[in-house]
């Protein structure tokens, strides 16, 4: 397998260097460089413009020139946070709870915070339209763009808006590796970050040192690159050591004062588009027949200007090609294995779809067989209930892990999982949680809700807060649009009453409560009562067919609770379930009509 790892760093650089994006990204930093000529010694200034192209709005951030008194100088969200600088709180979570970004960085975003915070406003009341949000800065405006960009996208509905790219050039590195962690906790945030870095130019290196010792450690793709050419990477340890290794080329013009080093993208990026359009031949030796480590070779010969593997140590003396390239191909076989792991979480999801198909058979046959699948399961008379059982495991150790994962990272309100995940975990807490209900009262037990697996709260927690946006949201479209509103709107859940699960996953806890009420009515005060209030929690679920046909099976608990409660009561009890129970109303409740129809 690790044979077959190869790396497209240079298939993407070429069509990098060839989109309008980067291209228009740099004209907007350029227009705005005279600004900062102006007045060389204005302090902590940010200069923030905006332009448009098409449908693209660029929002371009340079700062005035500053001195570096200590490059590796970091402040950590604690700090932050004691200080009530909170802007950045929402990439802590529970497995990452902080991390550090770099001092000066922050001071530029903290001393311009109100005309941020404007903009940030600004675009996220505009995000809804069908245009795009390109983020773009140049040395210390970079660390700002990539900032504020992480703000944005914290602010932004990204149900409904486009994700902002922000594109930095010669941008020093931002923050650490608990802050790249934070970043991959969103699962697509990192994919909005490109970093074009030049081998010539010291900025993007400023906070590293010879040893890599530094605590500094990037996030997003870095285009790395040269007059001669470039190569993409995301791996961050092998971007950390392509810039230490390539701090040769630029210590000659490594200054003091970062703020004044303007190196010009702009040639560069017209060079590299010209090379992507001529398709530069690289001639492979024999021993280059593996693709990853061909591919590692062609990159940094792409970045060196070197046109044969062979000559990459002779053009480059001071840099020791044999020991980096296989750091470089530890690095990336490491790198593939962590985003398969990533990758794999949704082929778990898929393969484990199928212990569901299997407990729609469970539920169908036992439906078959006259009994409920929560009842069969309860009772575990045959085989099929032994099988039942080992899926009920497989399912719930998935859940428990997966929700486990969610819970540990940073979450935007309504957004605890994604779609794909929650929809399933719904129907997986409604399939299985009757089955751990099943068991805890099989085994003697009372008042579930207060043991009730942390897992389930969560996933029905998260699921009530979607609906209740959603709510929201068409609420939102009606009062703008009033032609939405519909003044009979079918009923969908009476039409697929048959096949459904009870909305209410602990609706059995309520039955299991209400026969063991029956039998503590001499000796509890609040038994009647509360049988009462269980009738017409029944009943609110029979009217809105929130709980599934099958709890009228002969054999059910369900019918078992009531033909206990109804000698109990006497015949001259009369209540609004109590009706439907006698006059039998409950017959057509599978064929979607409503068990008060004739009542």
């Amino acid at each position: 397998m690790n044979n077959q790892i190869s790396s497209a760093g240079l298939e993407l650089a070429n069509v990098l260097v060839t989109s309008p994006p980067l291209h228009q990204s740099w004209d907007a930093v350029r227009k705005q460089k005279p600004q900062t000529a102006d007045d060389p010694n204005a302090q902590m200034a940010l200069y923030i413009s905006e332009t448009k192209h098409s449908n693209t709005t660029i929002i371009s951030f340079l700062t005035s020139p500053v001195k570096v008194q200590d490059p590796q100088a970091m402040i950590s969200s604690t700090t932050l946070k004691d200080t009530n600088f909170l802007l950045f709180e929402f990439l802590c979570s529970k497995k990452t709870p902080s991390f550090s970004v770099n001092e000066l960085a922050i001071k530029f975003f903290a001393l311009n915070h109100t005309n941020l915070d404007l903009l940030r406003t600004k675009l996220v009341e505009s995000s809804n339209s069908n245009s795009s949000i390109l983020l773009t800065g140049h040395s210390f405006g970079g660390c700002v763009a990539s900032l504020f960009t992480l703000w944005l996208l914290q602010s932004l509905n990204l149900s409904k808006a486009k994700r902002p790219l922000c594109i930095t050039f010669g941008s020093p590195l931002t923050g650490d590796e608990q802050l790249r962690q934070c970043v991959l906790q969103f699962s697509t945030w990192s994919s909005c970050f490109l970093n074009v870095a030049s081998i010539n130019d010291p900025v993007p290196k400023a906070f590293l040192t010879a040893s890599q010792a530094s605590d500094y450690k990037p996030f997003g793709t870095f285009l790395l690159c040269s007059a001669s050419g470039g190569s993409c990477f995301e791996d961050p340890d092998a971007i950390l050591q392509l810039l230490v290794e390539t701090s040769s080329q630029s210590a000659q013009i490594q200054g003091p004062n970062l703020g004044f080093q303007y190196f010009d993208y702009g040639q560069l990026l017209s060079d590299l588009k010209l090379k992507a359009f001529s398709r530069d031949v690289f001639e492979l030796v024999e021993e280059d027949t593996v693709p990853l480590k061909a591919g590692i070779k062609t990159q940094l010969a792409a970045i060196f200007g070197v046109n044969s593997s062979q000559s990459l140590q002779q053009q480059q003396p001071d840099i020791n090609f044999g020991n980096l390239m296989q750091k470089m191909e530890t690095q990336e076989r490491n790198y593939a294995i962590e985003k398969t792991q990533v990758y794999s979480s949704f082929w778990k999801l898929n393969e484990i779809k199928k212990y569901m198909v299997y407990m729609e058979g469970y539920k169908k046959e036992s439906k078959e067989m006259g009994i409920g699948y929560y009842d069969r399961y309860r009772n575990k008379r045959c085989s099929g209930d032994i099988n039942a059982e080992e899926y009920k495991k497989k399912l719930s150790n998935y859940w428990e892990d997966t929700v486990a994962e969610v819970e540990s990272n940073p979450q935007k309100e309504g957004a605890a999982m994604r779609t794909r995940f929650l929809f399933g975990g719904t129907n997986y807490r409604r399939m299985i949680e009757p089955l751990h209900i099943a068991e805890y009262y099989k085994e003697g037990g009372k008042d579930y809700i207060k043991e009730r697996p942390r897992h389930f709260v969560l996933l029905e927690q998260w699921f009530n807060e979607d609906v209740e946006k959603k709510k929201a949201e068409r609420e939102q479209k009606e009062r703008e649009n009033p032609q939405l509103r519909s003044e009979t709107k079918s009923n969908s859940k009476a039409k697929n009453v048959a096949s459904s699960l009870n909305d209410d996953s602990c609706f059995w806890v309520h039955v299991e409560e209400a026969h063991i009420l029956c039998n503590e009515q001499a000796s509890n005060p609040n038994a009647k009562q509360m049988l009462i209030e269980f009738e017409q929690y029944v009943l609110n679920n029979l009217e809105k067919f929130a709980v599934t046909p099958d709890i009228f099976l002969a054999q059910s608990s369900y019918m078992q609770w009531w033909n206990e409660y109804e000698k109990r009561v006497g015949n001259d009890y009369s209540s609004p379930l109590a009706e439907v129970m006698k006059r039998h109303t409950y017959t057509k409740y599978a064929e979607g009509v409503s068990v008060l129809a004739d009542i």
